[in-house]
């Protein structure tokens, strides 16, 4: 730009935009949301007065967020991600995918790492950190955050889960009507809130019929397969008159393995043991017996983090306190059966 066009200064602009100079900062520098109306003031003044390229770096800011998940290999998220990039082509967003690998500490290098990139927001997938580290860690990106599975009433982040607690205890109900008492449940991450959501659940219906959840009977494991089978070898060590004849296992994932380890020890599903898995994943309804399952809508959990991130960049505040309840429904398949006369029964 040569001297007789000067670079306008911030308060040329704010003056042509009719905003404050802090506005225009931080539409220059991304360091908060500004409603999507007054952004296209500040650019189109931008603009006139020499900045062209103005436009085009906000709007890259505008369109590109970053969506964190703890296992890339679980196949329950690909559903979320695709509700994400379905949701983000309607106004040409793009999605930038990490994997965390179920690591607190990869999750926080991540997000430092992100502080220094021009993004429309985060959207993060069974976080694992500390609510006090998502937390400052917004504050230091500065952009909307939507955290999935995780409760954090905190400004600026929006939630969306699943009622865990209601779903374990429908699911621990339907053990109890097919007549299991000895009933187990293999944890995953013992630092999860949905895993401990999940077993609160379970011991609630257990409570009510006065029975308790063994200690011993809740294993905690990796949430994958490799987890799920070696959580159930663990408790296939027990006395045939000690082990549960139901488990309740964390994801669908786990439970692929659970069904393994049942089969690997020369027992059978549902007749010996009847297993239900969380997620309903795609081949939890082709897996050997079909797997009866706590379903997420995943796909519509995706969408939404997707379009909670557009509508807080706009300056519209998350829904309700900014946390959204979803249902879930039991699939109930061929995992499940009446407890077989005379094996675990309750003395």
């Amino acid at each position: 730009m040569d001297a007789k066009n000067p670079r306008p200064k911030i308060h040329d602009v704010a003056r042509r935009a009719g905003v404050s100079p802090a506005t225009v900062s931080r539409v220059l520098n991304h360091t908060a949301p500004v409603r999507e109306n007054i952004r296209a003031r500040v650019l189109d003044s931008l603009q006139a007065l020499g900045y062209a390229s103005a436009r085009s770096t906000s709007a890259t800011f505008q369109k590109t967020v970053a969506l964190l998940i703890p296992d890339i290999l679980n196949p329950f998220f690909p559903e979320i991600v695709r509700g994400v990039q379905d949701e983000a082509s309607a106004d040409g967003s793009v999605s930038l995918l990490f994997d965390t690998n179920e690591d607190p500490q990869r999750e926080l290098q991540l997000l430092h790492m992100l502080s220094n990139q021009s993004l429309a927001g985060i959207i993060h997938c069974g976080s694992r950190s500390t609510p006090a580290d998502l937390n400052a860690a917004r504050r230091k990106l500065a952009v909307p955050m939507v955290i999935l599975n995780r409760c954090l009433r905190q400004p600026g982040i929006a939630c969306i889960t699943v009622d865990f607690e209601k779903a374990t205890y429908r699911a621990t109900r339907h053990l109890l009507d097919l007549h299991h008492t000895r009933i187990a449940y293999l944890t995953g991450p013992t630092h999860s809130e949905t895993s401990h959501a999940r077993q609160q659940g379970i011991e609630t219906a257990l409570t009510e019929v006065g029975l308790p959840l063994r200690p011993d009977w809740c294993v905690a494991s990796f949430p994958n397969i490799d987890g799920g089978f070696q959580a159930m070898s663990a408790l296939l060590t027990l006395p045939a008159q000690e082990r549960p004849t139901a488990v309740i296992v964390y994801n669908d994932v786990m439970a692929l393995g659970v069904l393994h380890a049942i089969r690997e020890h020369h027992l059978r599903v549902p007749e010996d043991f009847s297993v239900i898995g969380v997620d309903d994943i795609a081949m939890a309804a082709h897996s050997n017996p079909p797997l009866t399952t706590i379903a997420q809508p995943k796909y519509r959990m995706g969408r939404l983090a997707m379009r909670l991130i557009r509508q807080m960049n706009e300056g519209q505040p998350p829904p309700g306190d900014g946390y959204t309840l979803m249902e879930s429904t039991l699939i109930v398949r061929e995992s499940t059966a009446p407890l077989t006369e005379g094996i675990g029964k309750a003395e």
